[in-house]
């Protein structure tokens, strides 16, 4: 499915929620998910870093 119809569908689902008055919930709702990918994206969750060994000679 490529952007050009994906716009539409996403544009209709808009005028939906405004008519239907459910895009305050729906805001909320996305505020949400949005809140929980950045604390799974955050560096403390992604380990320790393989540092190269320095060897001296």
């Amino acid at each position: 499915m490529g952007i050009e119809r994906l716009i539409p569908v996403v544009a209709i689902l808009a005028v939906l929620a405004v008519s239907t008055g459910k895009l305050p919930r729906i805001l909320s709702i996305v505020r949400v998910a949005q809140y929980h990918l950045i604390q799974d994206s955050q560096a403390s969750k992604w380990g320790q870093a393989m540092l190269l060994s320095t060897e001296t000679k």
